[in-house]
Order: C-alpha cells, then sequence, then structure tokens
C-alpha cells in the first residue's frame, strides 16, 4: 500500500483497482458499495469527471442507488424519487405526467 498521494487518480488506475478487487474477491455487496462510495466521493471532490464516474460504476453491481442519491442530495428520498430511481435502474424511459 502506497501512503504518499499524488495528483488525482487516472480513469485507467482506478478501473485496474477495481477489477483487481472484483478478481480478489468477487462480484459482493461488500466490494460494490464500497467501491460506489468511493467513486462518489472521488466525484464529489472533483477528482474524478462524471463521465469517469458513469464508466467506472458500470463496472460494478448495480446496488445502492437509493442511497447514493441520498448522499449527494443530502436528504431523505421521496416517495416519487424512489421511483424515478427504479425507472432509471431498469433503464425505463420516464413516462410524462
Amino acid at each position: 500500500m502506497n501512503p504518499n498521494f499524488c495528483g488525482r487518480p487516472t480513469e485507467e488506475e482506478l478501473r485496474n483497482r477495481i477489477n483487481r478487487q472484483i478478481e480478489w474477491r468477487g462480484r459482493t455487496k461488500e466490494v460494490a458499495l464500497l467501491w460506489h462510495g468511493y467513486l462518489a466521493a472521488l466525484f464529489e471532490w472533483n477528482a474524478i469527471e462524471l463521465d469517469v464516474y458513469e464508466s467506472l460504476s458500470g463496472i460494478l453491481p448495480d446496488m445502492g442507488a437509493s442511497e447514493l442519491v441520498e448522499i449527494f442530495s443530502d436528504e431523505k428520498n421521496s416517495a416519487e424519487r424512489e421511483e424515478e430511481i427504479e425507472r432509471y435502474r431498469r433503464k425505463d424511459p420516464l413516462s410524462s405526467k
């Protein structure tokens, strides 16, 4: 482990780290949630761009979406927001109201 942090991680570095941990631990809930949180922190602190965040998140199992939205918004999801998140997760087109 290298405790000296120099600069921002590149997409390739992060992708390699994610893939190595998936090789070691599998596509487990713990690996997915830890990496989703780590990527969210990097994105929030402008260490990675949105396209990198989305690309790397796509490697991971799809879980924790509701909790991530709450982290970014700093508020509990409403029932309507939960429905919107679920539609997005299923890639359903948004229905017009």
